[in-house]
């Protein structure tokens, strides 16, 4: 070598040095400078490449690695690169390009191999990617990775137990990968077997424990089966760093933890900024469209035998189709369940999706015309809220499965009312708002059997005061627990009627109620029953006692509709005041209370003075048919009124609806200004 490769090789040996060290930008710096003296080592512009993605360069990553590729044009190792600063722009067909050019020239390479098959689960292409993850042997050192993907492929596919066999597979030839184990633990937290999702998070935990998102998935497991280990502590520090902008507890944990909307805020910024593309700021060309319908879609994968679809199911087939053409986007599972039988039948067209990737529905969405998109499950599980990043429709809209701001540009409007949203916490919501008379969708075809013998079925006492509550349990927290526990042992008799799942979570809170001094046969627990049984259950109880800082949602709906009280603690949060919303919307303010103290004292009141139940039950069995909350036809013509103003651009602000809107004939135009909206 000569001394001047020498120098050369010593310099490009120091610039290394820095990398190794993470030093990314005193390593870039030096590899300039050898660039700029001429240097014409491939290497070196490989690896000044690759660190120019460590600093989030991406474009002059893909310049240097083009360099690095006409200095030596068979480097796979280049194109590998440039595949991943491709990706990170969000360039997907460069970057498949760029895989498969990399595997043109070293195909056995497992990180090459690998990295296709990434970028096809991406592509929705998942039976492509099994393909792929089945040819690694168990011997290959990428077999491990390769299950790992595999299992997320097959989750995709919604073939669940193959999923897990996969993770499974990964975990047994690497005991020391975490990535499977939190992926198995995501599984088990959704087919709901809470225990074994704490387990594995907990073992992914010990070998990953600044992984983004995995304390708090693994507190919000902890939570369903109200295992408080530690819970006050853990609570503590993940708040802390989830204001310290850290990706520690995805956005929907955060908001069962706090009350506070500026931390919800910060939270949904968080996952926005770390999770989904940068929302495209493309020019938005409001008007009515004409010769045609204006064109609404509801965007979700909740379109089954869920509570979204519950409470929204007769406003979609309610939309005026004289202006309106309303068309379901599913990216759920096509089933045939009662529920999806009446969507499918309700709107105008129900596009099933699954199993297309995010930039097919986007360009699906786009050739339909869309003219209003609402997504409804915002970033709740498994949602997708990337289809909203990239545009699809003038005006986009956050509305009922996730309660408060995206944190990101992907919506234009968020639909509350003025109980949900008041002057002190608009400043939290990031996105403008529709202002409802009412907040919350509702159906007026669901069932509302008779209580009949639920007590004796349930083994509640037959002459007690029965308190119940069957939130998600997840949203009760240790504070709540103890408020709950000073209303029992003020009411002489009475009981308290709970869900739970497992075994386990009927112990632990059966030994957190002995510890507050409370005899633990007071607790009744129900488990996960039919919808009419939940619902008989409802009209079996006396009083439903809400939680805070997450509200119940279609919950108090229910046991409103079902003629039972609902008692809450008006919060500060979106979902801390949801039942409040719902309260004010059926008639009872009087159960819409500011403290914890003044709650308690409430429920107790209530359970002790007959007289003064019985009339507020009755008064509520009497007017529910008439509440605004129940009042379908009036909300579907005040929400497609705000629909309206948004897509007109008429008005810059929040949207307010008035109070009260007179009904709305099919055969009469909608005026907005002086402009009338009438069928093609």
């Amino acid at each position: 070598m000569s001394r001047k490769n020498e120098q050369a090789f010593r310099e490009r040996a120091a610039a290394d040095a820095l990398a190794d060290q993470g030093r990314w930008q005193d390593a870039a710096e030096s590899y300039r400078a050898l660039a700029e003296a001429g240097s014409q080592d491939e290497v070196l512009f490989h690896n000044w490449g690759v660190t120019l993605r460590e600093l989030a360069r991406p474009q002059e990553a893909i310049a240097a690695f083009e360099q690095a590729l006409g200095l030596k044009p068979s480097y796979a190792k280049a194109f590998h690169g440039l595949s991943l600063a491709y990706r990170d722009l969000g360039a997907a067909d460069s970057a498949r390009m760029a895989i498969e050019l990399a595997l043109e020239n070293d195909p056995g390479r497992d990180i090459f191999r690998l990295e296709l098959i990434d970028q096809l689960i991406h592509a929705g292409e998942w039976d492509a990617a099994l393909q792929q993850a089945d040819r690694f042997d168990r011997d290959d050192p990428g077999y491990p990775v390769a299950q790992n993907l595999k299992g997320l492929a097959l989750r995709k596919t919604g073939s669940m137990a193959a999923a897990l066999d996969a993770f499974g597979h990964a975990i047994d030839a690497d005991p020391r990968f975490a990535a499977p184990l939190q992926n198995r633990a995501n599984l088990h937290l959704r087919a709901r077997r809470f225990s074994l999702a704490v387990a594995d998070f907990d073992a992914a935990i010990a070998l990953a424990p600044q992984t983004a998102w995995l304390a708090g998935l693994r507190l919000y497991a902890a939570m369903h089966v109200f295992d408080w280990r530690g819970h006050a502590q853990q609570r503590q520090t993940l708040l802390k760093r989830v204001e310290a902008g850290e990706p520690v507890a995805q956005p929907l944990i955060v908001q069962h933890l706090t009350d506070d909307p500026a931390l919800q805020q910060v939270a949904a910024k968080t996952w926005a900024a770390r999770t989904l593309p940068t929302p495209r700021l493309a020019e938005r060309h409001l008007g009515f469209p004409a010769g045609r319908k204006i064109r609404i879609a509801y965007v979700s994968r909740d379109f089954h035998s869920h509570p979204v679809a519950y409470l929204i199911a007769e406003v979609l087939a309610l939309h005026d189709r004289q202006v309106f053409d309303v068309a379901v986007i599913n990216y759920g599972s096509g089933s045939d369940d009662p529920m999806q039988r009446r969507l499918r039948a309700g709107v105008d067209a129900f596009l099933d999706v699954q199993h297309s990737s995010d930039e097919q529905i986007v360009q699906i969405c786009r050739e339909l015309s869309i003219d209003i998109a609402v997504d409804l499950t915002g970033y709740t599980d498994h949602a997708r809220s990337a289809i909203f990043a990239h545009r699809i429709a003038p005006v986009q809209v956050l509305y009922l499965g996730y309660l408060g701001t995206a944190g990101a540009a992907l919506y234009d409007y968020v639909v509350a009312d003025r109980y949900l949203v008041d002057e002190r916490t608009r400043g939290f919501v990031d996105e403008k708002l529709m202002v409802l008379p009412s907040y919350q969708a509702n159906d007026r075809q669901r069932p509302r059997p008779a209580g009949g013998d639920q007590r004796a079925i349930a083994g509640l006492p037959e002459n007690a005061f029965v308190f119940c509550c069957f939130n998600n349990p997840a949203k009760l927290t240790p504070s709540m627990f103890a408020a709950w526990a000073r209303i029992l042992g003020r009411v002489p008799g009475s009981v308290l009627w709970l869900l739970a799942e497992e075994d386990e979570a009927i112990r632990n809170l059966r030994s957190h109620a002995a510890e507050l001094g409370l005899d633990p046969a007071w607790l009744v627990f129900a488990d996960r029953c039919d919808r009419e049984t939940y619902l008989a259950r409802l009209a079996s109880a006396d009083l439903f006692l809400d939680t805070l800082p997450y509200n119940a949602g279609t919950t108090a709906s229910d046991a409103l509709w079902m003629g039972l009280p609902v008692l809450t603690q008006a919060g500060q949060s979106f979902a801390g005041r949801m039942a409040s919303s719902l309260l004010h919307a059926v008639g009872l303010p009087e159960l819409v209370v500011a403290t914890q103290d003044e709650y308690v004292d409430t429920a107790v009141a209530l359970a002790t003075d007959g007289d003064s139940f019985n009339e507020l039950r009755n008064r509520l069995q009497e007017n529910r048919d008439s509440a605004v909350l129940f009042d379908t036809p009036a909300f579907t013509r005040c929400l497609e009124l705000a629909y309206l103003t948004a897509l007109s651009g008429t008005q810059e602000g929040d949207i307010a609806v008035g109070e009260t809107i007179a009904p709305h004939r099919s055969d009469t135009p909608w005026h907005i200004g002086n402009t009338a909206i009438t069928s093609p």
